[in-house]
Parts: C-alpha cells; structure tokens; sequence
C-alpha cells in the first residue's frame, strides 16, 4: 500500500511539474526533488529527479533544437559545465557526511543532513525570490553571462536547482521565445550530461530498487508535457508560480528542520 501510494505521488507530480515548466518557467526538478526527498536520502533523490529531468528535456530538445543561439550557448554554457562539475563534486563530497545539527521537538528529535540543509536552503532562497515582486525582477545583461553560466551550473550540479538563475540571466538577451526555450534547454542537458555521471560515483549512486518509480516518472513527465499546450494559458499561470513557491518554502523548511 505505501508503495503505491509512493507511485501515484511521484506519478501525479511529474506530470503537474512537467505542465508547469512547460509555461511558467519552474524546472521539472523544483517539484520532483521534494516529492522524491520524501522516500529517498537526499543524495539519491537528487539523482532521481536528475534523471527524469535529463531525459524530459532530452525529448524537448530533439521538438526544438533548430532553434538553438548557439552564441549564447557557449556564452553561458562554457562556465555552466565547470560550475556543474564543481557542484556535483561539492554535492558527492557533502552527501554522505551524516548528521548536520538535531532538533529536539517535544519527545522526538530530528536530525538534519549538511546536503538536506543546503538543499532545503535553496528551496526558501528561490521561493522567496518568486514570492517578493521587487526580486522577482531582477535581471542581467549579456556581459554577465559568464557569471550565470557559472551559477546556473554550480546549483545544478550541487542541488538541481539551475532553471530559476538561468532564466534571471537570460530574461533580457532578447531572445525569440522559441529560441530562448530551445537555448535553455540545450544548456540544461549540458549541466545534467555533467552532474549524473558524478553522482553516480557516490556511495548513494545505486538506484535499483527505484527504478520503476523512475521509470513512471519519466512517462507522466513526458504526457505532461505534451498535454501542458492544451490546457495552460499565460493567464493562469501567476497563481500557480504563487502556490508552487509556496510549496516549495514549506519543504525547504520541512528539511531544515529535519521532518522531511
């Protein structure tokens, strides 16, 4: 019974995730991490929704990588892989080192991993930056691309989290709305080409007794994606970024406190 209950989780919110990133510009992994954490050590969760996310934007791609800048692909993707190598390098090196700080709550005690801790930190720090206006209009010129690429990769690689500061980097290089997906999308399989192989490495790398989760994952992704034009309009899609950001502050702090 957990186990399918497990099952229709990760089924509805790949899915969910998967329509959303389609329009409102959250990644795959944003929703998926934390549905994932919730059955899995961290480390191994973040290999999971990599997986799903490589091979989602993998379909992308091949639909729209005709449109590709390939101008602003070595710009941004250049520094990007080296900050995902990094990242994922920091990730495996932080992944395994136990307990971080307890929590004592009434007669339980909770104990908080340094990877849940950085992980769930990064989840308040982009869901504050979507929930302030003012934040959420930030935004950086082309000469700075290198500097996104860099940071865009490291939290890819370290955490997943790489859509959100790749899109603030982005958001005013002009590019046609196709190319700017397709551009995007090409540098996210580059950072995910990067991270995977490394954390498959780690001592938490093995994931053969998910593999069907994952596998279910990956399907509900790829249906959502397809069924997302035919639902979603740009109209609704504030609300929803509002109640994602929402979810996402409430499992980064979930993890900081060591109940997720």
């Amino acid at each position: 019974m957990e186990e399918l209950f497990i099952w229709i989780l990760i089924c509805v919110v790949s899915f969910s995730a998967s329509i959303l990133t389609f329009f409102s510009g959250f990644g795959l992994g944003t929703m998926l991490l934390p549905a994932f954490s919730l059955f899995m050590p961290i480390e191994m969760a973040v290999l999971a929704t990599a997986i799903v996310h490589i091979l989602n934007n993998a379909l992308k791609f091949i639909l729209i990588r005709k449109f590709i800048d390939k101008a602003v692909l070595i710009a941004f993707g250049v520094t990007a892989v080296v900050g995902a190598f990094i990242g994922a390098i920091t990730q495996k090196n932080i992944g395994g080192d136990g307990s971080f700080y307890e929590i004592q709550v009434f007669d339980s005690i909770y104990t908080v991993e340094l990877l849940s801790f950085v992980v769930g930190l990064l989840m308040i720090v982009f869901a504050v930056l979507d929930l302030i206006p003012l934040l959420k209009k930030i935004s950086f010129g082309k000469g700075q691309f290198a500097i996104g690429g860099f940071l865009s990769g490291f939290f890819g690689g370290l955490s997943g989290h790489q859509g959100a500061l790749r899109a603030a980097f982005l958001a005013k290089s002009n590019l046609k709305a196709e190319v700017f997906i397709s551009t995007s999308v090409c540098l996210s399989l580059l950072i995910d080409a990067v991270r995977i192989p490394i954390y498959f490495t780690s001592e938490n790398g093995n994931l053969s007794s998910n593999w069907l989760t994952i596998s279910l994952a990956c399907l509900f992704a790829f249906l959502g994606s397809y069924f997302g034009k035919k639902i979603f309009t740009k109209r609704k899609i504030q609300n929803v970024r509002v109640l994602v950001a929402v979810f996402l502050f409430v499992m980064g702090t979930g993890m900081l406190l060591g109940i997720v």
